[in-house]
């Protein structure tokens, strides 16, 4: 017999309904697979089942790993840094853009160049900014993107991502966290769907529980960041930026389990099944369920499992054009139809390659010169070479930043790539 929601079994059963209900709730919670947390949900703890069909989600999470890795590690340094580049991109649009935050990707790639070269303090800040900072301190192995042991490294996480994006009716106004109440609501309804913790005493209790999942031994890496985020959503413990910190907060646990492919996939996964995430949120905390997670966290590992096979597709694909790229190389190096010298070739080689995997168009002069393994100097004649030739075309002078042209593109045949 299938493994079903508390609720359909209510519905579902003869008289007396709620017996029934009853009966299988204790079955469930002393079953040797449960995990029980010390989480109200309405009038009952939070609780997890580990079923056969989460036991065969994460074994599907650890082959696509394994695939992703490899796919990953097959990929020329140069085409990771741009990709992660495009990936950090894709997630900070995505968590806005779940929120109803317009944000354009050329906006978001502005943010992060410039929270890679511009002090937090200097004036010309950019929207943004701050939060790309945070995300680029993901992957950079920053003592400051840790995971949060503390109630005040929460608070210090959210003022570092958010801080700059929260308006000032929103600001919080307790010891860390928010002091009064909150509701919230979904389109089309009148009533709040949530109202959640409904004092800061009750926040800081939960988030306690909360943060001490992940110092007990028998609950799993990926359940425990998952039921993580559903407790940080649940308690709602700021004014505004929750889903945005929740989604920070899911990616820097997946950080320490996963790859940087699937743990930069999450936000845009759920942008996509974003009526499923929020109706996984809903179900869980409907009374006739009882305060179980078992489906909220079978939703998440599916939508975590869409985006690792979406990512595993892009990167087959993209795995073909960058071979037949080099290959086009190779041939050029035999037979040079268009009177490239090395440096004019391995340029365009580079830039290549940041085109298939973008969002920036181009690559700047340093990266450029890194690349060929010669000096700024050397390698500037070559950059003229293929402006004056129509290959390539300067994006930016300071820094100076050159990608392809159509012509540069059609010229390595990248146009239908």
């Amino acid at each position: 017999m299938s493994y079903k929601p508390l609720k359909t079994i209510f519905h579902q059963a003869q008289q007396p309904a709620a017996a029934t209900v009853d009966r299988e709730l204790a079955a469930r919670l002393n079953g040797p697979s449960t995990l029980r947390f010390n989480y109200r949900v309405g009038d009952f703890d939070l609780f997890v089942v580990l079923t056969a069909e989460l036991a065969t989600l994460v074994e599907r999470v650890w082959t696509n790993e394994l695939h992703l890795s490899r796919l990953w590690s097959a990929l020329p340094g140069a085409v990771q840094d741009h990709y992660l580049f495009s990936l950090l991109v894709d997630e900070i649009q995505s968590t806005n853009e779940i929120e109803n935050i317009h944000s354009t990707r050329q906006e978001v790639s502005e943010a992060l160049e410039a929270a890679r070269s511009t002090p937090s303090n200097s004036a010309a800040f950019k929207r943004f900014q701050e939060m790309a900072r945070s995300y680029l301190a993901l992957f950079d192995e920053s003592p400051d993107a840790q995971p949060p042991t503390s109630l005040q490294d929460l608070r210090q996480l959210y003022d570092s991502l958010l801080a700059d994006e929260i308006s000032a009716e929103d600001q919080l106004d307790g010891e860390l966290f928010r002091a009064g109440p909150v509701s919230i609501f979904d389109a089309g309804h009148h009533e709040p769907i949530r109202r959640g913790a409904a004092t800061e005493a009750d926040i800081h209790g939960r988030l306690t529980t909360m943060l001490g999942i992940h110092s007990t031994t028998n609950v799993p890496s990926l359940a425990g960041a998952f039921i993580e985020h559903f407790m940080l959503e649940h308690t709602h413990p700021f004014y505004d930026g929750n889903g945005r910190f929740g989604r920070f907060l899911l990616d820097l646990r997946l950080r320490h389990v996963l790859s940087s492919p699937t743990a930069l996939s999450l936000s845009a996964g759920i942008m996509r099944e974003k009526n499923a995430y929020y109706k996984a949120f809903l179900d869980t905390e409907h009374p006739l369920n009882r305060g179980e997670a078992t489906f909220f966290l079978e939703r998440m590992l599916k939508i975590l499992v869409h985006a690792q096979e979406a990512r595993q597709e892009f990167l087959h694909d993209k795995r073909a054009s960058l071979n037949a790229l080099g290959t086009l190389m190779a041939e050029w190096a035999d037979d040079n139809p268009h009177g490239l010298n090395d440096y004019e070739m391995q340029t365009l080689f580079l830039l290549g390659q940041v085109y298939m995997f973008g969002p920036r168009r181009g690559a700047n002069w340093d990266e450029i010169a890194s690349f060929l393994g010669r000096s700024k100097q050397t390698v500037r004649p070559a950059l003229d070479s293929l402006e004056q030739r129509g290959f390539i075309v300067k994006l930016s002078n300071k820094p100076l930043v050159v990608g392809l042209t159509d012509d540069g593109v059609r010229l390595l045949h990248l146009d239908a790539a």
